[in-house]
């Protein structure tokens, strides 16, 4: 496309990875850079070339930039943003930015699911094409942009980043499931609803939507669709342990490493985005059998004493840790507990296995779980995950599955959830080795 941005005044707002590469892009195209974040150290520790630093914003400069990127962490209703649109500034989140320079994207959002999908899509294409997973994964869109000119790019898309996303528009898009997560950001379950749905508004006639049957929450498309279902006979689904693309027998889903419905479900999405990309079957079927899943996801981290260790730290929601419950067999001693998203835990209790026997809360949220659990499961509260583990082992036995699935984020006590994640494999760890003593 041709640059219409060169020499044009940019304001880069939030420096998270996002911020930093999208700094990057329109360095290369030669635009006039200004950089600035709320955390004005942080801002100061950082070095960029051919940026000019703002350690101060108001109305005045504001009113000089022709655009403005905000990274997924500046929320809408931000006061900067107020006063830029107040002078009919440009507002682009950096996924809807960059994707003006993709020439093949394809976008998958939900509540849960999306990193797993996002990979699967990868891996399956990868079979036939060259295909790169970005955006809400660690690796902004817009760094592959740069260094993945001519991939496939698989986009995961958080609520967070379709706030401020008018014009982006995917060859093909996709939304797994939505469930109540990050009201507090959002303010309403309506308004989350339709920020998710948003992805398909501008879906042209050549695109492709592609829909679960079984999601109660279906957007309006005026586009072609793929569907898949668990329950209904679709174009890809479940039958009997095995999963169809048309009638015909793709995988059974025992030859598979991924378990639990929810990931029959991902999977069945997957090869939706296969079928459209023409990847022929034996080269879907080989990619799911070979494909491993992502880290803190339902891992597998060890087996000592015939006692589970299972790290599901990236459970950040409800229906994410209802999920994992399902999909581990046997006895459960559950980890749970972290920041307060304000979330209703009445419905997480009212659908959580019995096989769940004794479950061990911390965090900032531990009394409102305590509370909304009223008395149906054997609950202890603890300070932190530390102390809520070794509870657990010390109450464990045979053949029983210690799982930490926290249904709520990790910011009140660690950095995120993979530092919340590492906490438990350390802890893990630490048990096998003093085992090893005995």
């Amino acid at each position: 496309m041709k640059n219409i941005y060169k020499f044009k005044n940019f304001l880069v707002y939030g420096l998270s990875l996002s911020g930093e590469s999208v700094s990057k892009l329109l360095v290369k195209l030669k635009a006039n850079v200004f950089l600035y974040d709320d955390n004005i150290e942080s801002l100061k520790a950082k070095h960029f070339a051919n940026c000019f630093l703002i350690q101060e914003l108001n109305e005045n400069l504001i009113s000089q930039f022709d655009y403005i990127v905000i990274s997924p962490s500046i929320e809408k209703d931000n006061k900067f943003l107020q006063i830029a649109r107040n002078h009919n500034i440009k507002i682009f989140s950096e996924l809807e930015f960059a994707s003006q320079f993709c020439k093949n994207l394809v976008a998958v959002t939900g509540t849960n699911g999306k990193t797993t999908t996002v990979e699967l899509i990868t891996s399956i294409l990868n079979e036939k094409y060259k295909a790169v997973s970005c955006g809400n994964i660690g690796y902004p869109l817009s760094k592959a942009v740069l260094e993945k000119k001519n991939f496939i790019k698989v986009v995961e898309v958080s609520s967070f980043m379709l706030e401020q996303a008018d014009t982006f528009s995917p060859n093909v898009a996709t939304i797994l499931n939505i469930s109540p997560d990050h009201i507090i950001r959002h303010k309403t379950m309506k308004e989350y609803t339709n920020l998710k749905l948003s992805i398909m508004k501008n879906l042209k006639a050549k695109n492709y939507a592609v829909l679960n049957l079984d999601e109660k929450h279906q957007p309006i498309v005026n586009c072609m669709t793929v569907t898949y279902s668990y329950n209904h006979v679709a174009d890809v689904y479940y039958k009997e342990g095995f999963i169809y693309l048309h009638g015909r027998k793709i995988v059974s889903i025992n030859e598979l490493s991924l378990k639990g419905k929810h990931n029959i479900m991902n999977i069945m999405c997957a090869i939706c985005y296969a079928h459209i990309y023409r990847v022929k079957d034996e080269k879907i079927r080989e990619a799911l059998i070979n494909f491993r899943a992502e880290k803190y996801r339902i891992e597998k981290v060890a087996k000592i004493n015939n006692i589970n260790f299972i790290n599901d730290s990236k459970s950040t929601n409800i229906a994410s840790t209802l999920a994992c419950v399902e999909a581990v067999k046997g006895p459960i001693l559950l980890l749970m507990g972290g920041f307060d998203k304000n979330l209703n835990y009445a419905k997480l209790f009212s659908n959580l296995s019995k096989r769940v026997v004794k479950i061990a809360v911390f965090g900032a949220v531990a009394d409102k779980l305590i509370d909304a659990n009223n008395d149906k499961f054997n609950m202890t509260k603890f300070e932190d995950l530390n102390s809520a583990f070794d509870f657990l082992v010390a109450n464990a036995k045979s053949n029983d599955n210690i799982v930490l699935s926290p249904a709520t984020s990790s910011y009140d006590q660690f950095a995120n959830y993979i530092e919340r994640g590492k906490v438990f494999e350390n802890k893990v760890k630490e048990y096998a080795e003093i085992q090893a003593q005995k």
